[in-house]
This record gives C-alpha cells, sequence and structure tokens, in this order.
C-alpha cells in the first residue's frame, strides 16, 4: 500500500494531524463511518445478519489497523505510537458501537454521544489491562489499547442503552 494511503487511513483523513485533541478528533471522525455502517440495518432486515456483518468489518478494520500503525511508527513518523494516528481510535469507536443496534433517530443520537463519552473516557483513563496492552510492538500495541477500551464502553453502553431505552 502506498505511503499517502497509509498516512490518509492513519491520520484518519487528516483528523489526526489536529494540533489539539487529535484522538477525540479520530474519535469524531469514525461517527460518520458508524452511521454509515447503521444505515445498511435497513437494507439487512435480520439484526443477527447485520451483526455478523459488523463483526467481519471489525476483524478486517482491525488487521488494516495493526498493519497502518505498524507502517507509520516504522516507516512514516518513525516514532512509538505517534498521536498522529488516529486510526486506533475509530477502531475503538466502532467496537464500542458493535451490537448496540440503536433505532430510530432518538436512540442512535443517545448511543453515539454515550458511546463517544464511554470510548474517550476508557482511552484516556487506560484502565487496567487497557494501559499495559500498549507494549506490544508491530502496531498490535498502538491498537490494542484502543481496541480494549472499547469493549469495556460497549459493555457499559449496551447496559446504558438497556436501562435507558
Amino acid at each position: 500500500m502506498r505511503k499517502e494511503i497509509v498516512r490518509g487511513l492513519a491520520t484518519w483523513f487528516g483528523l489526526g494531524d489536529s494540533p489539539k485533541a487529535p484522538g477525540t478528533m479520530g474519535t469524531l471522525g469514525a461517527i460518520p463511518l458508524f452511521l454509515m455502517l447503521n444505515s445498511f440495518r435497513m437494507v439487512i432486515i435480520d439484526t443477527r445478519l447485520y451483526n455478523s456483518f459488523y463483526m467481519i468489518f471489525l476483524l478486517g478494520f482491525f488487521a488494516l489497523s495493526i498493519y497502518v500503525s505498524d507502517r507509520c511508527e516504522k516507516e512514516i513518523f518513525n516514532e512509538k505510537d505517534p498521536q498522529k494516528v488516529v486510526i486506533d481510535e475509530v477502531l475503538g469507536f466502532m467496537v464500542t458501537m458493535f451490537l448496540v443496534n440503536p433505532v430510530g433517530i432518538k436512540e442512535t443520537v443517545v448511543a453515539v454521544i454515550l458511546g463517544f463519552l464511554l470510548f474517550r473516557f476508557f482511552d484516556i483513563t487506560k484502565i487496567g489491562p487497557i494501559d499495559k496492552s500498549q507494549h506490544y510492538g508491530n502496531g498490535l500495541g498502538v491498537v490494542l489499547d484502543d481496541f480494549l477500551a472499547g469493549i469495556a464502553a460497549n459493555f457499559v453502553l449496551i447496559v446504558l442503552m438497556t436501562i435507558i431505552f
């Protein structure tokens, strides 16, 4: 893959180049991707089939994120876990929204706002094993902490959405 494409994906089309809060900007940049995937639920009537599609997407995006992060660490930014790399935040937010399946505008807006806040909380605080996961090499450490933060946020989000709706 060409360096320009890798850099574009890594910075999520330039959002990671933000001088302030690039991780937050990258997470905000994940919202349109989630809304696009969520719109497929209208086409794929069966929720189980949609959830399977979403899981396959997440697996592919996880692998792509590791590849892109590794290339950026070694070839583009030449530093460990560069702040400009925000594809991992995009993945973390997408993991946060897995199995939430909001219905209607109100539920979708609530889910996205809560998902954003919860993911940013777990990503910033890096509670427990989330912090330790950053120490792996080859791009995995860049991605794994956000993936785990997304899992923690997903659990809390599903509980909250069940209570609220």
